[in-house]
């Protein structure tokens, strides 16, 4: 009797035993658990707030780049103004310098209707001339050479051709209305004539 008493205290133990080592392996698995629930929560909270600073990043470019926008509309803005300024102001010192032209020529033809005056007249008229030549002088404004020359399609337009053994291949034989360049750009092109030398063929016909 004392010897099954004594194998069931032992039993008893032994199951005591189990239950606390399952207990510690319970707690322990929670304690686990927790703790990587902590980690997993500290890790959202991280990555939120990275999240978070990205897109005040973000939204800052955007600002910066709506900032810039508005700068450089601003700036097209004063450039245009700034032409426009430019523009009016070159028109007007054109017209400053053109009018004294203007009333010159008007002085000499009243002068002519008043006094009949031809040499006076026409020693006026060159002077008119002259003042011309140094206004246009002066804005880079030259007259494109024509007669003599050999016909360029950039500064030329051929009104009239020729065939001539007197002159070149292409040579200018004759200028109908001057062209102009201005800065080495054509404002506007001669107005010519082309001598076209008539070819070996048609010069052997009778051959």
């Amino acid at each position: 009797m004392a010897q099954d008493t004594g194998k069931k205290r032992e039993e008893e133990t032994d199951e005591e035993y189990l239950d606390l080592e399952e207990a510690e392996e319970n707690q322990k698995t929670k304690k686990d658990q927790e703790t990587e629930a902590g980690e997993k929560t500290a890790r959202i909270e991280e990555l939120e707030e990275e999240l978070e600073e990205k897109e005040e990043k973000i939204q800052e470019l955007k600002d910066r780049v709506r900032h810039l926008k508005a700068d450089f509309d601003n700036y097209k803005k004063r450039q245009t103004t700034k032409k426009d300024e430019q523009v009016n102001k070159e028109k007007g010192e054109l017209i400053k310098d053109l009018v004294p032209l203007y009333d010159n020529l008007d002085r000499a033809f009243k002068s002519f209707e008043k006094n009949d005056d031809k040499d006076s007249f026409v020693e006026g008229v060159e002077k008119i001339y002259a003042q011309f030549a140094e206004f246009l002088e002066k804005r880079e404004i030259e007259p494109i050479k024509a007669e003599g020359e050999k016909f360029d399609p950039k500064k030329h337009q051929a009104l009239m051709k020729v065939e001539s053994d007197d002159h070149e291949q292409n040579e200018i034989t004759e200028e109908f209305e001057r062209g102009y360049t201005y800065k080495d750009e054509v404002l506007k092109p001669s107005k010519v004539k082309v001598n076209i030398k008539p070819s070996d063929s048609e010069g052997n016909g009778d051959n």
